[in-house]
Order: structure tokens, then C-alpha cells, then sequence
């Protein structure tokens, strides 16, 4: 019944996701011990309960949570678990709550604004090479190098280092999946180590010379006993991490969505004031991220039945913002869809710190590119997705962009 692994749940997961609806309870999903919470209120309810927790460390003692590190193929990882098993995402309470704060006052909204007219600069340079050939892969030539100047731009990483980012980010991800092979296992561990000593160097520069960027930022809370180096450098990779593969989906995502719905790419020609409503209703029509999980830190009554502490529960957030029983004309894409209270970022405690700096992204991309162009034509009429319950998003998109 549910195959996210599948080209066919690749192809089409909102129709699984409408099977899943359908049942009175949540469906046990054997292959990784989850129950799926598929329903908007269901998933709103969930990411805003403070008994569902991330961290198995607030009900279990160490050797528990060790075996369970073992049974996910989470561990022998001593850089994956010092710098990404531990971040901001994976901790709860007060170290969840001492984090973030600091996180806040470094992510506060001037600091992202302040990469507006950079990131519109390097978009429009981007484009004008783009605008010279006849076709071009959205998502390789275009999306993949968007996320790359932000997040750069907010760590304060030299332009020159920039290319490293993508691979360093998909490969930490990619294990964050269903499938957890040695082979992932290794990768993920290598990008993490590699990242961890360029960051290491990075800090210790930063240090030395400060600038304006969150790195220097997050250095001064170090110094002054706030955080720790290893706190630090967690911090640096969750910002990459959780924002640049999401972002690049996003963008493909939102094109894909746009230039298949050519009304709604002609209504934002013609009002380009949409262009906020345009990026969230992208958000909640294909949720870059459309699965998290938390874990029952005690027992919990839903809908009628109790679950035990430690139950773990999959909110899938890409169902939740297709749930008809919520959204009117859920499964059409409408760029004038006024309160869109979609759950793409999640809520309550761990609701996203870079929902801000992903909007942005695709605000000043989107307008870019319908700025420069006349139209946009997809070139291959079916686009593959990638396979995964983790994340939702293009492999590849064959565009024209026709100049005006």
C-alpha cells in the first residue's frame, strides 16, 4: 500500500497519501516502525504537541537509545552523531530552547533581507548566460546554484569554496531517508568529516576577522560561553543542510508548477505583487520536505486510541497540505489561495528557522526569471521526481526560457 521507494510513489504521492487519508487511524508503516499521520489536523496537532518529542533522550536511558541508534544504522558514525544525530532539529527542551534562541537573534529578518539585492544580482548575471541557449535543465543549471549564494551569503563562506556546499548538503541528507545502506552510511559520514574540518578553519578565520555574517555571529555566543565549538559547527551544517536541498526542490518544484499552469504563470506576469502568495502556495502544493518524525514521550491518546511512550510517528506534512477535507480545490495550484496556513515548515517548537531566508530565495528567483522572459516552455512533457519519503523534488527539468 505505501512504497515511498517506488517510481510510482516518485511519479504520484498524492495519491497514496489520499489512500492513507481514507483510514480511521494511522497507518503502521512496518519498514521503519512508524505510524503516519496523514490528515491536516492530525499533522498540525502533532508538530504542535509538546509530548512529541525528536529526541529519544527525554524517555529513554543511553543504552536504549544506543540499541535504537544501532536498529536505524545510525551509528560507528562519530561525526554524523557528534554534528547532525545531535543539532538543533534533534534536540528538545531546554537545550532545544537555548540553541534556538541563539539561532533567532543570529537569523533575525534584516540579516536575511540584507541578501536581497546580492541574491538578485547573481540570479540576473545567471540568467543573461542562461537566455543564450536554446534549452537548459532547470534544476542542474538553474536551482542547484540558487541555495549556494544565500546560504553563503548568510554563513559568510568565500565565493570560491561555494561549489562544495551541494555535495556536502545532499550527501549528510540523503541519509536522513529510508534507505540507510552502508554505501549511504559511508557517504554521509565522509561529507560530514570533510565538512566538519573546512568549518573548523572557517571559525578559526572568522575569529581572527570577523565579518559581517551568522558564522562571526555565532563565534561572539561561543566566546561568550553560550554555546560550545561543537554546538557551533552543528549549527553551520544544519543551516545548509536543512536549507539547501529543500530550496533547490522547491525552485524546481515551483517552476514545474508554474510553467504547467500557464494561467497562473500569466496572472504573476501580470501582478507580480503575488509573488508572496505565489511562494507559498509552491510550499504547500509540493512540500520540499514532506516528512518528519517525533517520538511519544509518554503515552498519547489520538483519536480515540492510546499509544505507548516511545511510539514513533511519521507527520507527513506534503498530505497534510492536500488534505480536501481542509484545503478547497486542495490538489489545484492557485497562486491567489488567500490564508495559506500550510504545514511545509512544520509548527509549534520546531517550526523552520529558515522558512524566512526559502522564501526569499524564491521570491527574488521567480521574479528574476519572469523579468527576463516572455514565456517558458518545458521541453520534456514528463519530469521524474525523486524517489524517497524524506524530501519531494525534480532530478531534471528540460526548459526554454524564451527572452522578451
Amino acid at each position: 500500500m505505501f512504497e515511498p521507494m517506488s517510481e510510482a510513489f516518485a511519479d504520484n504521492p498524492y495519491q497514496f497519501y489520499a489512500k492513507l487519508r481514507e483510514l480511521d487511524e494511522p497507518y503502521f508503516y512496518e519498514d521503519i516502525n512508524v505510524y503516519l499521520l496523514s490528515k491536516y489536523p492530525d499533522v498540525d496537532g502533532a508538530a504542535r504537541n509538546p509530548k512529541l518529542v525528536r529526541s529519544q533522550d527525554l524517555f529513554l536511558d543511553q543504552d536504549d537509545v544506543k540499541a535504537h541508534q544501532r536498529a536505524r544504522n545510525w551509528h560507528d558514525m562519530p561525526n554524523h552523531e557528534r554534528f547532525v544525530q545531535s543539532n538543533l532539529l534533534e534536540r528538545d527542551g531546554d537545550s532545544h530552547f537555548r540553541l534556538r534562541v541563539i539561532a533567532m537573534r543570529a537569523l533575525t529578518k534584516s540579516c536575511v533581507d540584507s541578501i536581497r539585492q546580492s541574491l538578485n544580482t547573481k540570479v540576473d548575471a545567471l540568467l543573461n548566460q542562461l537566455m543564450q541557449k536554446s534549452e537548459i535543465d532547470f534544476v542542474a543549471d538553474f536551482a542547484s546554484l540558487i541555495p549556494a549564494y544565500t546560504i553563503g551569503d548568510l554563513l559568510g563562506v568565500p565565493h570560491e569554496d561555494r561549489y562544495l556546499l551541494r555535495d556536502w548538503s545532499n550527501n549528510i541528507v540523503q541519509f536522513y531517508d529510508v534507505e540507510r545502506t552502508q554505501a549511504h552510511k559511508l557517504l554521509a559520514e565522509n561529507a560530514t568529516t570533510d565538512f566538519y574540518l573546512y568549518l573548523s578553519d572557517l571559525v578559526a578565520r572568522k575569529r581572527k576577522k570577523p565579518k559581517e555574517d551568522l558564522i562571526s555571529s555565532l563565534v561572539l555566543a561561543r566566546d561568550a560561553g553560550e554555546m560550545s565549538e561543537s554546538e557551533l559547527i552543528s549549527m553551520c551544517m544544519l543551516i545548509l543542510t536543512a536549507g539547501h536541498g529543500s530550496t533547490i526542490d522547491a525552485l524546481g518544484s515551483g517552476m514545474y508548477a508554474l510553467a504547467s499552469n500557464p494561467g497562473q504563470m500569466s496572472l504573476l506576469r501580470r501582478e507580480p505583487s503575488y509573488i508572496q502568495r505565489a511562494v507559498q502556495e509552491i510550499f504547500r502544493y509540493e512540500s520540499p520536505l514532506p516528512f518528519f518524525h517525533r517520538f511519544a514521550s509518554e503515552a498519547l491518546d489520538l483519536n480515540g486510541k492510546t499509544y505507548p511512550k516511545g511510539t514513533k510517528f511519521g507527520l507527513l506534512y506534503g498530505s497534510a497540505n492536500r488534505d480536501p477535507e481542509y484545503w478547497p480545490s486542495a490538489d489545484t495550484f492557485s497562486i491567489a489561495r488567500d490564508q495559506n496556513r500550510h504545514i511545509a515548515f512544520g509548527r509549534g517548537a520546531h517550526l523552520c528557522l529558515g522558512n524566512r531566508l526559502s522564501g526569499l530565495t524564491l521570491e527574488v528567483a521567480l521574479l528574476e526569471i519572469l523579468k527576463s522572459t516572455r514565456n517558458i516552455e518545458i521541453t520534456h512533457p514528463k519530469p521524474t521526481f525523486k524517489t524517497g519519503l524524506s524530501s519531494r523534488g525534480l532530478t531534471s527539468l528540460g526548459v526554454a526560457l524564451i527572452p522578451k
